[in-house]
């Protein structure tokens, strides 16, 4: 009786083997993904400290880092899919959320001290260049008269 041909022993096998680099693969794009948010989160951190901190902070370059990360972000979920997605990954993307929501916070509120100090800034201006002809005060006068 003859031998059944070894390569047709070998199909199975490499239908595992492809299953399993399937798995690998799922498993580094996982990798990628998680990575991905930590570098998020620690220079979403870093910007809110620096904030909180009152130290000068450049906008543009952590706009500028923030965009690539979250370019990248995109990329590792495109890659992964949606059926990939799992509980772990919820909870990453919950956290960074959060870290996320602290840095608007932070932002609006040093945003909201910029605009008082323009207001000032606008108001000291206008009382440096006003002659007092429209003031409040020569108002007031003319109306207790």
């Amino acid at each position: 009786m003859a031998m059944p041909d070894s390569s047709t022993n070998k199909v199975p096998r490499r239908i595992g083997e492809a299953h399993g680099a399937d798995e690998a693969r799922q498993a580094a794009l996982r990798e990628t993904f998680s990575q991905t948010v930590e570098r998020i989160e620690r220079l979403v951190d870093l910007e809110t400290a620096t904030l909180e901190q009152y130290r000068p902070v450049d906008f543009s370059e952590f706009n500028h880092r923030k965009t690539h990360a979250l370019l990248e972000l995109d990329r590792a979920m495109r890659a992964l899919g949606a059926q990939a997605r799992d509980a772990r990954m919820r909870g990453e993307l919950d956290r960074l959320r959060a870290k996320l929501q602290r840095n608007l916070a932070t932002l609006e509120i040093h945003l909201k001290a910029v605009r008082q100090v323009c207001s000032l800034i606008t108001r000291a201006i206008e009382t440096e260049e006003s002659d007092g002809t429209y003031s409040s005060s020569i108002y007031r006068r003319y109306e207790q008269s």
